[in-house]
Parts: structure tokens; C-alpha cells; sequence
């Protein structure tokens, strides 16, 4: 799968030399903060669209807001259990965006299926196909965790999250719609009107 073509971690250690000259304000202690946002690791998901900053130029964080990203923005429980329990996460928000991986994997399941025939060893593709289960491509699709609309999804996200039997009951989930082309975030889940229910 890899070609020659393009050495990225050249250019990432090259990027990293140019990096250290100019910064000055690394954040090197831990800030308190109790919100965490899990996002998609899309890059397209501008974090500025929830008042999260950029670092600036010189390194220096300006945020202590955890950022935790997933493919398509789903909770991954050891860092929920860690955030909550070591780091004191009060409050999370699930930041699902438009367009994202996850619908167009829900949407081509079969060129997903055909390229992991065509990339993986066969003795390998078939231990992963036993762990997954059949009928393959439907259960591969939910444990890809895939899904068709981002606004019921993140509403289900919030109940999976709040149904963890380690979540404390007070833990405030909300859930949030990013849209890529306007850059508004829809309130899908308000986690302190739930939490009155």
C-alpha cells in the first residue's frame, strides 16, 4: 500500500527542525480543565467553530479543552474512563460533522469488503472476518460504528456514552453538528436540558 513516491515523515521531521527555531511558549504543564470534545479525525473539523484557538506561531496552547478524535467522533472508553477519572472531565461535547467517513463508509460497504480482499493476506482477512462475524459486510459496518445521518447518530452517541456502566449519572454529554460548508454547529443534544429530564 505504500509507495515511494511521497515520504511524508521526511517532511514531518523537516517540519519539526523549522518548528523548534521559532517556538517559544511551548505548553509543557498540564492545564486543569473539565470539558472534553470528541471530534471526527477528519482535519476538515475546525475546532475554532466551538471557540477552541489555534496554537499560536510560537507553540503556545491557549485552550484546556481535551480534544479526543475518532473516527467519525465515537467515544473511545479508554480515554472516556481516563478523562473522567484521572484528568476530572465534567462535561463532553460529541462534535459530529457533514460529510463525513463514516456515511460514506455506511454508503460503500462493498468497495470497503473488495479492497480489504484485494490489500490483506488471505490467512490474516480471515481471522479479522471470524472476529467480526457474518454476514460480514453488515457486521463490519456496525463495528466500523458507520452510519447513514450524523444528527441521529450523535443523539445516539449521547445515550451510548451516558449508558457506560462507569459514566457518572451527572456526567453533562451534549451532542453537535459541525457543518463543513457553513461552518455552523447545530445543537442536535443540550446536555444540561437533558439532565433535568
Amino acid at each position: 500500500m505504500h509507495t515511494n513516491a511521497f515520504r511524508w515523515l521526511d517532511t514531518a521531521i523537516a517540519s519539526n527542525a523549522k518548528f523548534r527555531e521559532r517556538s517559544e511558549k511551548l505548553p509543557t504543564q498540564r492545564t486543569p480543565g473539565t470539558v472534553a470534545v470528541i471530534t471526527c479525525m477528519d482535519p476538515r473539523v475546525n475546532l475554532e467553530a466551538i471557540g477552541i484557538p489555534p496554537f499560536t506561531p510560537e507553540g503556545e496552547g491557549n485552550s484546556s479543552v481535551r480534544i479526543i478524535r475518532t473516527i467519525g467522533a465515537r467515544a473511545e472508553k479508554r480515554s472516556l474512563l481516563i478523562g473522567l477519572f484521572l484528568v476530572g472531565i465534567r462535561e463532553i461535547a460529541v462534535l459530529m460533522h457533514t460529510d463525513c467517513g463514516c456515511c460514506a463508509a455506511y454508503d460503500k460497504m462493498d468497495a470497503i469488503v473488495e479492497r480489504l480482499y484485494q490489500n490483506v493476506e488471505p490467512a490474516r482477512l480471515k481471522r479479522f472476518m471470524d472476529q467480526v462475524g457474518e454476514p460480514f459486510p453488515e457486521r463490519l459496518r456496525a463495528w466500523l460504528g458507520a452510519f447513514s445521518d450524523p444528527y441521529t447518530a450523535v443523539r445516539q452517541e449521547v445515550d451510548t456514552i451516558k449508558a457506560l456502566p462507569f459514566v457518572p449519572r451527572q456526567l453533562l454529554v451534549h451532542g453537535l453538528v459541525y457543518d463543513l460548508a457553513t461552518g455552523k454547529v447545530d445543537v442536535v443534544v443540550n446536555g444540561y436540558a437533558e439532565q433535568h429530564r
